[in-house]
């Protein structure tokens, strides 16, 4: 028996050694379960300052004065179930141990920290026959490359000799853990490459980052920014530790899985860290944070998964038990194949395409960029930079050589700047390996180099694809060779397949390269040239063709060379457009130069088109192109527009609303008719602009934007009318009525009916029926306009207009409003007034009144006739017809009262602000507040608005309102005990209202086991309901139960006071395009920041059961998710006076944000809400 023992113990040794054990071949078939922290152990020692070797702090140093310690901590995290264990090596790097004059020792001590846990490893798998594994940890020490704390060579060095130290002490794997700057992981990553191949070992490499709490690493990129970086590494895994505990992480830990291809490891914190009488502590035991962990082992390719700061054996043993029966699963994300910066990934197929590079940060094609540079006035170069990239531009082209200049200097110069302000991708423009790598070592992202080619043979081809390949970059490839560059379709691609071959042979990828096949100008008379365009054309459809992985991109511009400015304008979009049709996925090009295809005239589209395609059949193309564009030619739809007439011109210039060369035109005219008849044409444009609008031809943003070119231009003309001709129009007295804050459709009507000719006296929000009265008696109006968005606006509307009919005026009045509609103005407001009225459902409708008041064509006075109703009355609801929601389970409450969820102090602020932008409604931003509307466009022209214009304006946007952090994000929210009353109401055959009574924190837990009537005794506040008089006949409190104690939710959210002070100015200084786009977008920032507490709540209340726990689920869809939010002042709780209840629970006066007399918000934009969990809540 004995000897079958022995022989089968013996068989299973062989086994052992004949399987493959490596942590490569193990991954993904169990969790790997990472051991917890060092630091947290070693606070637990009672060490002497002997035992630092008077170093004390340096726990590296431990690891030869202590090894017995470091050993037995290692011993500790292996018994408990640990599978890999982390070396106490973490800052064993030469710029940290230098704080403790120990740099010279950082091989010794990282070699040291390996061979005490292997050691412990050896130990731990003779006695129980498992296999372990040692991690050796390195950090990313104190300083951060991309903000040029360190250079990336210094770190480079430090992480090849510590790296040498860890495989040499016996190390299975590399862990660089609790990096937060991209940079510092590609000099680590470089590095620990290199040492490995050095020492001649097969050693993986973990990566692991830390996430702040406001989503982002330290230096500001986010995971799917990070993913997109390192996608190009050989990695083992990809993954999160520190910074935080893991509910925290969880969100951008399933972000990640969204994004990486690979597998992930997570170690996080025991919790957010507290400060308890001076000593840091982490708040989550072993249970709550196994608990809390094990949740991840459902996320998709998370393999490997441990603790943090303020974790111990016992966390890990719990968290062994708890996940010890689980599989990982497969990783399921997409890591995407893009350039990055350090703060956004751009893919490399954009879609739709192309991916537009901006050139004018190149020296060779931007006069203005080389003159500056000449002068090295680098901060100007940023600018170009920055302009680029709001323009549209997807990464810049930085290309620095120009004859006299040190090219690796300016080159070093523009990148460093770059890197940290430019938010877009870099593209290294260079040919010259020392210059190419110098840039390398200073982007964090993943830029693209351009490029390579085979002019100088294969050895410097090679050196650059060796590049790219080290520091995980995308590169082009030129078609060049020995014999010159490529000109022919055959040629282009015979050059293109070798490079091909070269690079993958170099270790690239066909998803790393881009082939610029070359074009030249089709502006020459030569022979060799006339098919230049077309034959490169052709040769990019083959290549993709073949190869769809690889991407194509030219310098577009190059093909008009030669030509006028205006017409290389038309030739280039041209070319794009149909370069883009056969496959070019990428061009390097001015965005601002470039004409929309749709929208070049079929002549014009025609001539580019033989010219581009070598078409003889109607003569020689270059010059029946030359002749069409020649400047002597009228050309419809020119900018230039110099042969027109110019009364012609100056409306042209209006429309199209361009601002500079409309006040030149203007002042030019001057010379040959009055001031006041150039205005006259400016109304006569602005007429057609509202005509167009009318027909859908054109887009509210665009009506402003010629608003505002005619503001401007009319400002300049002042000075030359004469004042006779000024006191001459039509006065209208404007405003927004009393208690109503909400001006930007007043202004709005403000905007066009000024610019049309008309006077209008504003006077803002809040107006008072005494106010419109002195105001059109001071100013002699010849009518009145009254604005209003909220319901109880329309009742104020036709308030007024009785104080109006009381005080005998007779002049004309218009309404408008969101609220309003044409039947209640016809049927209470026309009939209690003399004078005309008018309904405006938008600002031309004023304009068409304004025109009719005009031309005195009022017909007559408003006939008197019978209201339909003095007020509004809530009506009596047979008893029969309500039926009230079926009774559910109560959810619990994670506390009572109040809780502010962000605000500018707390460090989730630019998360929010971030995410906010996430969560917007984008349809209901474009169209309904933006007003960009598809009407009779066709579905491709739209698109192409909606990626030129639209989402141009919404980055850019962005980018503007959270620099200057104008975007304030506010949230307060709370939990409250409650009791309806609505089922005795009903008992009692009472159907016109009912009560929800709302306890505070301290009642709230003793009222829960009382009746009904005894618990309404302590209520601390009673919120009426009126019940709707229509099916299905419900209010608000039928949604709570009266038994037992149920939840209410309410919130506030707010997007800040600066929003409306920077509204003020825009409207002040006449930008009203902006001032109306930004309106717009404070409201569904608003609306996103509701929707996302909603969110919140719904996860604390665990009715998120349709939905991803996380807040970056964007679902504002009510029905695909459980319970409701209700605004004071829409229809389901039209009575604005509940905004006083709920403030006199969530108390946000204290953070400046109030109520006025008549219930209202202020800021403008913020927003309250009953938040209800019932699964039947409904809109009503």
């Amino acid at each position: 028996m004995l000897y079958i023992v022995k022989l089968l113990l013996f068989l299973y040794n062989q086994a052992l050694l004949e399987v493959d054990l490596s942590i490569r071949n193990i991954l993904g078939k169990r969790f790997l379960i990472l051991d917890g922290a060092m630091g947290t152990l070693l606070q637990t020692y009672n060490l002497k300052e002997s035992d630092w070797d008077f170093k004390v702090g340096c726990n590296e140093i431990l690891n030869i004065t202590r090894p017995d310690i470091i050993k037995g901590i290692h011993l500790d995290y292996l018994k408990a179930g640990a599978d890999i264990t982390k070396t106490n090596s973490f800052g064993a790097l030469p710029w940290v141990l230098e704080e403790y004059n120990l740099q010279d020792k950082t091989y010794e001590i990282a070699k040291m920290a390996a061979k005490n846990a292997k050691s412990a490893k050896d130990e731990i798998e003779s006695v129980h026959k498992c296999q372990k594994y040692v991690a050796g940890s390195l950090g990313p020490g104190t300083k951060l490359a991309s903000l040029n704390q360190i250079d990336f060579d210094t770190m480079y060095d430090g992480y090849f000799l510590a790296a040498c130290g860890l495989i040499d002490g016996g190390v299975d794997l590399i862990l660089l853990e609790t990096f937060q700057d991209p940079l510092q992981i590609k000099a680590a990553l470089n590095g620990c490459f290199d040492a490995i191949k050095y020492k001649q070992k097969d050693i993986p490499i973990m990566i692991s980052a830390t996430i702040e709490l406001n989503g982002s690493m330290l230096i500001g990129t986010d995971v799917a920014t990070l993913a997109a970086i390192l996608e190009p590494f050989d990695i083992l895994t990809l993954g999160l530790n520190c910074g935080s505990g893991p509910i925290q992480v969880e969100t951008h830990l399933r972000k990640l899985s969204q994004n990486w291809g690979g597998y992930i490891s997570i170690h996080s914190n025991a919790g957010l860290p507290e400060n308890i009488a001076g000593k840091v502590c982490y708040p989550m035991d072993p249970e709550s944070f196994a608990k809390a962990e094990a949740k991840f082992c459902d996320i998709d390719g998370v393999s490997i998964i441990g603790g943090c700061c303020g974790t111990t054996p016992n966390h890990i043993k719990a968290l062994q038990e708890k996940i010890k029966d689980l599989k990982p699963k497969p990783p399921k994300g997409v890591s995407p194949k893009a350039l990055a910066s350090l703060y956004q990934y751009e893919p490399l197929f954009q879609e739709p395409p192309p991916f537009l590079i901006g050139e004018r940060t190149n020296a060779t094609g931007s006069k203005q960029f080389r003159d500056l540079l000449l002068k090295e006035d680098y901060d100007s170069i940023l600018s170009i930079a920055q302009e680029q990239a709001l323009s549209g531009a997807k990464a810049l082209d930085v290309s620095v050589n120009f004859a006299g200049r040190n090219e690796e200097k300016d080159m070093i110069e523009l990148i460093s700047r770059f890197n940290q302000k430019i938010s877009i991708p870099l593209m290294i423009d260079s040919t010259q390996p020392n210059t190419i790598l110098k840039a390398l070592k200073l982007i964090g992202g993943r830029p693209i180099i351009n490029s390579a080619n085979l002019e100088d043979g294969t050895e410097k081809f090679d050196k650059i694809c060796e590049l790219a390949k080290k520091f995980g970059s995308a590169l082009v490839l030129l078609a060049i060779d020995e014999k010159g560059m490529a000109k022919t379709k055959e040629r282009k691609l015979e050059v293109a397949y070798r490079m091909l071959d070269r690079a993958l042979k170099n270790g690239l990828r066909k998803s790393d390269l881009v082939f610029d096949l070359l074009t030249f100008t089709v502006a020459s008379a030569e022979e060799e040239y006339r098919s230049a365009a077309k034959d490169t054309i052709d040769a990019i459809s083959e290549l993709r063709n073949t190869h769809k992985e690889v991407g194509a991109i030219l310098g577009i511009s190059n093909v008009s060379f030669g030509l006028n400015a205006q017409a290389r304008k038309y030739l280039n979009s041209v070319f794009l457009y149909h370069a883009v049709k056969n496959g070019l996925s990428m061009a390097i090009v001015n965005p601002k130069s470039l004409i929309p295809y749709p929208l070049i005239n079929p002549e014009d589209r025609q001539i580019c088109e033989r010219l581009i395609f070598n078409d003889w059949q109607e003569g020689d193309p270059l010059i029946k192109f030359i002749e069409h564009f020649s400047n002597d030619k009228k050309i419809e739809e020119k900018e230039t527009l110099e042969n027109l007439p110019l009364d012609e011109k100056i409306k042209k210039l209006l429309i199209s609303a361009q601002t500079n060369e409309l006040i030149k035109t203007a002042d030019k005219a001057l010379k040959v008719m009055s001031a006041d008849k150039i205005i006259d044409l400016l109304v006569q444009a602005m007429k057609t602009v509202g005509e167009l609008f009318g027909e859908g031809k054109m887009q509210l943003p665009f009506v402003l934007a010629s608003a505002e070119s005619m503001k401007r231009c009319v400002d300049y003309l002042n000075q030359f009318m004469d004042k006779k001709q000024k006191d001459k129009q039509l006065t209208i007295v404007l405003g927004t009525v009393k208690g109503d804050v909400h001006d930007v459709g007043k202004n709005l009507v403000d905007i066009i009916l000024t610019n049309n000719g008309y006077k209008v006296i504003n006077l803002g929000t809040r107006v008072e029926a005494k106010s419109f009265l002195e105001a059109a008696k001071k100013y002699n109006a010849d009518c009145i306009g009254m604005s209003g968005l909220l319901v109880k606006s329309t009742i104020e509307m036709k308030a007024n207009i009785e104080e109006f009919e009381k005080n005998n005026l007779k002049i004309p009045v218009l309404l408008g409003g969101a609220a309003l509609n044409s039947k209640f103005v016809e049927d209470y407001c026309k009939p209690i007034y003399s004078g005309k009225v008018f309904y405006c459902k938008d600002a031309f409708d004023g304009l068409k009144a304004l025109s009719i008041i005009e031309n005195k064509k009022l017909i007559g006075e408003n006939k008197k006739k019978k209201i339909v109703s003095d007020k509004l009355i809530i009506k009596e609801i047979p008893q029969k017809e309500i039926i009230l929601p079926p009774v559910e389970d109560v959810p619990k409450a994670p506390f009572y009262g109040r809780k502010v969820f962000v605000s500018k102090n707390q460090s989730n602020y630019a998360y929010i602000q971030n995410l906010a932008f996430n969560w917007i409604n984008k349809k209901a931003l474009f169209i309904r507040a933006w007003g960009y509307k598809k009407a009779n466009m066709s579905q491709e022209a739209y698109n192409r608005l909606i990626k030129e214009e639209i989402m141009v304006n919404f980055e850019n946007l962005k980018q503007l309102l959270i620099e200057q952090n104008i975007f304030e994000p506010f949230i307060i929210y709370g939990y409250f005990a409650c009791r309806s009353d609505s089922i005795f109401r009903l008992k009692n055959n009472y159907t016109k209202k009912a009560s929800l009574y709302i306890f505070d924190e301290q009642t709230s837990k003793f009222t829960q086991n009382l009746s009904f009537e005894e618990a309404k005794k302590l209520a601390k506040l009673v919120i009426d309901f009126n019940r709707v008089d229509h099916k299905p006949y419900l209010c608000l409190a039928d949604y709570f139960r009266s038994d037992i104690n149920d939840i209410v939710a309410f919130s506030l959210v707010s997007a800040g006071e600066k929003f409306s002070e920077f509204e003020k100015s825009l409207f002040k200084n006449g930008e009203y395009k902006k001032y109306h786009l930004v309106h717009g977008l404070g409201i569904e920032l608003t609306e996103s920041l509701a929707e996302i507490i909603h969110k919140h709540i719904r996860i604390e209340l665990n009715i998120a059961k349709n939905e991803s726990k996380n807040l970056e689920d964007v679902n504002f869809s009510m029905k695909s998710y459980q319970g409701a939010r209700y605004s004071p002042g829409y229809p389901s709780c039209p009575d604005l006076s509940l905004n006083d209840a709920i403030f006199s629970l969530l108390k946000p006066e204290e953070y400046n944000i109030k109520l006025t007399e008549n219930h209202l918000i202020v800021p403008e934009q913020s927003t309250v809400a009953i938040i209800v969990h019932h699964s039947k809540a409904i809109y009503f």
